[in-house]
């Protein structure tokens, strides 16, 4: 089974958005920088992150009205994009709390009815281990 298959839970693209609009709350970056905190963001693993999909993201977020971007002209050795967040992306990160909330509750859920409905076989797997 392949490594980057959905079931081993390598990244949850979902989580990304309420990940950068936290980072944005405490400082604006440019989008390398971004990139480079969610890799070493221990709240989640984003170490399987493509940067082009950051990117987008970003410019997605940024269409909806949840974070701004200038450029910022006094960068030496290219022109970067700095993101700032704006008060709409704060206002849809407090709705992020309940959201995660309840996300939690459902993953649990599923998580007890995938367990049930395969315990007969991981059971049957024990056994043929033990015989």
């Amino acid at each position: 089974m392949s490594d980057k298959c959905a079931c081993k839970g390598s990244f949850l693209d979902r989580f990304v958005q309420p990940s950068i609009l936290m980072l944005l709350m405490k400082e604006d970056l440019h989008g390398f920088s971004i990139l480079k905190k969610l890799y070493s963001i221990e709240v989640m693993d984003y170490s399987s992150l493509d940067p082009t999909g950051l990117y987008r993201t970003l410019k997605k977020m940024e269409e909806a009205g949840l974070l701004r971007s200038k450029i910022d002209a006094g960068s030496e050795i290219q022109l970067r994009r700095i993101y700032s967040i704006t008060d709409e992306g704060k206002i849809c990160l407090i709705f992020w709390i309940d959201t995660l909330q309840d996300y939690r509750k459902r993953i649990d859920s599923l998580a007890s009815a995938v367990r049930e409905s395969v315990r007969d076989f991981i059971e049957y797997c024990e056994s043929e281990e033990n015989s």
